[in-house]
C-alpha cells in the first residue's frame, strides 16, 4: 500500500511540474516581418500566418518548434528547443547573407516591423529600442576595483549570431575559450552573459565564464541574475569573487 501511494505522489509530482511548465511562454518573431506558421511538438500554434506567435511552452526538457513560412520558396526550419529555467523563451527567425533563415535564442523581443512600416518604408521604432536607446546612454557601473562597467553593450543580432556560432562547438573547452573571446572584443549584459552560461554543459565551466565576464559587464549591478544561472554552491564562489575584487 505505501509502494502505491508513493507511486501515485511521485505521478502527482509529474503532472503539476509539467501542468506548471505549460504555462510558460514561447514567443517566436521574424527579424524582417515574414509571416510564417508555427507547429510546437507537431500541434499548430497559430491560426493563420504572421509575423509573430506567442504559446505556451509544453512541458518536459525538450520539445520540437517547427516554422513555415507563408511564402513557400522558403524552406521551412526545424529545431530542437531546450525549456532553460526563467517564464518567457524568444526565439528570433533571422535571415543571414546566403540567404537561408535561421532560428536563434535571444534574451528579449526586438525589432518587430509594423505593417505600416513595410508599406511606408519608413522605419518605426518599438517600445523595447526606446528603452535600450535610452539605458545605453546612462553611465555604466563600477564593479570593483579591477574592473568598471564598459560602455557600448553588443547589439542583439550581433550577439545571437556569436552564440550561435559558439554553441555548435562540441564540448565546453572550445565553447569556453571562444565565449571569454567574445568578452574580451565586446562589452556584454547580464542577460546576454546569462544566454552564454546556459550553452555550457558543465558547472564548472558555467562559473569560470561567469567570474571571467563579470569585469566585461555593462551592468555589473545586475549580476544577480547572473548568480541565479549558478548552482548553490557556485553562486557562493561568485559572490566571493565579485568580493575580492572590491
Amino acid at each position: 500500500m505505501k509502494t502505491i501511494r508513493t507511486f501515485l505522489l511521485l505521478i502527482l509530482v509529474v503532472f503539476i511540474a509539467g501542468k506548471a511548465s505549460s504555462q510558460l511562454s514561447l514567443i517566436i518573431f521574424s527579424e524582417k516581418g515574414e509571416k510564417f506558421t508555427a507547429y510546437v511538438n507537431n500541434s499548430i500554434r497559430n491560426e493563420s500566418p504572421d509575423s509573430r506567435v506567442e504559446t505556451d511552452r509544453p512541458g518536459g526538457p525538450s520539445f520540437k518548434l517547427r516554422v513555415v513560412f507563408e511564402d513557400s520558396s522558403f524552406p521551412e526550419i526545424t529545431k530542437t528547443i531546450f525549456n532553460t529555467p526563467g517564464p518567457d523563451l524568444f526565439y528570433v527567425i533571422r535571415k543571414v547573407d546566403n540567404g537561408k533563415f535561421l532560428l536563434e535564442k535571444t534574451s528579449s523581443e526586438y525589432s518587430i516591423p509594423a505593417e505600416s512600416e513595410a508599406v511606408s518604408g519608413e522605419k518605426s521604432t518599438t517600445k523595447d529600442e526606446k528603452s535600450a536607446t535610452a539605458e545605453a546612454k546612462n553611465e555604466p557601473k563600477p564593479a570593483g576595483e579591477k574592473g568598471k562597467g564598459c560602455s557600448d553593450p553588443m547589439d542583439e543580432p550581433n550577439f545571437i549570431a556569436s552564440r550561435e556560432m559558439i554553441s555548435n562547438a562540441p564540448f565546453d573547452g572550445p565553447k569556453l575559450s571562444q565565449a571569454k573571446n567574445l568578452a574580451d572584443k565586446n562589452c556584454l549584459t547580464t542577460s546576454q552573459i546569462v544566454d552564454m552560461i546556459y550553452l555550457f554543459s558543465g558547472e564548472s565551466s558555467r562559473l569560470s565564464f561567469a567570474k571571467y565576464a563579470y569585469t566585461r559587464c555593462w551592468d555589473p549591478d545586475n549580476y544577480d541574475s547572473v548568480k541565479e544561472a549558478l548552482n548553490s554552491s557556485s553562486q557562493d564562489a561568485m559572490q566571493q569573487y565579485i568580493e575580492s575584487l572590491n
